[in-house]
């Protein structure tokens, strides 16, 4: 195969995006620079310009991912100036699942194919967690105090949150499962449902701490 000149005008997220592509057809064995390349439509050393090797590419494809994903996070919540607004939380929750609605084939690389790490125990200062978990639970934190809450119903509701939006992410992103419901508009009836729990939980608990004492 004779070698194509090198025409794009970001060659870097087009190698980034065809290894996606190639990655959630092919897995991680089925990746290489040169095969990017010719899904580009480059010479098999372009790439080189960019990427050293696999692992560089692999990489490269994560933090292109998640910085998008961190954008669209933050994105939802800049317009709110009282950082204790709950409505934050249902925003973000929101933005969350429609980064993936929107662009479903960066669910399954993210989650299926990098190497992202979550401390569900919350016990550190989170500076190895995944951002977007990390950005959840910082918000989280803040707002849910302000409420009343502790610190370990707190850690609880966070997971309860985050596996709400992944799980809602991962049945939207299911190419064999049909909703005839706009996702847009029920995201956010289902989130408020969720935070509705919540409350009730933190009433439930506050009523048992009074009968306690």
């Amino acid at each position: 195969m004779s070698e194509k000149p090198y025409h794009h005008g970001n060659l870097r997220n087009s190698l980034i995006e065809a290894g996606i592509e190639l990655i959630n057809k092919k897995g991680e064995d089925g990746l290489s620079l040169r095969k990017v390349a010719a899904l580009c439509g480059v010479s098999h050393s372009a790439p080189y310009s960019h990427f050293k090797n696999k692992d560089e590419l692999l990489q490269g494809m994560q933090h292109h991912v998640t910085n998008l994903f961190m954008t669209a996070l933050e994105s939802s919540i800049e317009t709110y100036s009282d950082s204790q607004d709950p409505e934050i939380l249902i925003q973000m929750g929101k933005a969350y699942v429609l980064f993936f609605i929107n662009q479903p084939h960066y669910f399954n690389f993210l989650f299926s194919h990098s190497s992202m790490s979550v401390n569900l125990a919350m016990d550190d200062d989170g500076t190895d967690n995944f951002p977007p978990f990390e950005i959840l639970r910082q918000h989280s934190f803040r707002i849910l105090k302000s409420l009343g809450m502790d610190d370990q119903t707190i850690k609880d509701s966070i997971i309860t949150m985050w596996s709400t939006v992944h799980g809602l992410a991962s049945i939207a992103t299911m190419k064999n499962v049909r909703y005839d419901k706009s996702w847009e508009t029920k995201i956010e009836d289902l989130l408020r449902n969720t935070q509705g729990d919540l409350n009730d939980e933190r009433k439930f608990e506050k009523s048992r701490h009074v009968q306690n004492d």
